[in-house]
């Protein structure tokens, strides 16, 4: 029998990080790239963590106040999905779409 596959959905915050990733390669004059990226990372994102296996094998935040958050990282390591597994709920939030030459998300203060 198939695994069920986990609902994938997406907080206010990960939407304004795809909106800062495009205005971010827009101010580096590349905005095809921006669009490219806010259009792959949530594609990418529920293409992987809708199935559970994947979803429950991604690594911890190292430096968090939380530490149940888990991290995926993808497109050459440029981008980090990050996620929580909501076992009851059969679901997986995407919290953030965070750049990989960034500081360590999480650390002091609320994650959404």
């Amino acid at each position: 029998m198939a695994e069920e596959q986990f609902r994938v959905v997406f907080t206010e915050r990960a939407g304004a990080d795809l909106e800062d990733i495009v205005g971010y390669w827009s101010d580096r004059n590349d905005p095809e790239r921006g669009v490219q990226y806010a259009h792959d990372l949530p594609h990418e994102a529920v293409r992987t963590l809708s199935r559970p296996s994947e979803a429950r094998s991604g690594g911890y935040l190292l430096r968090s106040d939380y530490p149940e958050v888990e991290e995926l990282s993808v497109f050459k390591r440029s981008y980090r999905i990050l996620y929580l597994v909501k076992e009851s709920e059969v679901e997986v939030e995407v919290l953030r779409f965070w750049p990989s030459r960034r500081d360590e998300p999480f650390q002091g203060r609320q994650r959404r």
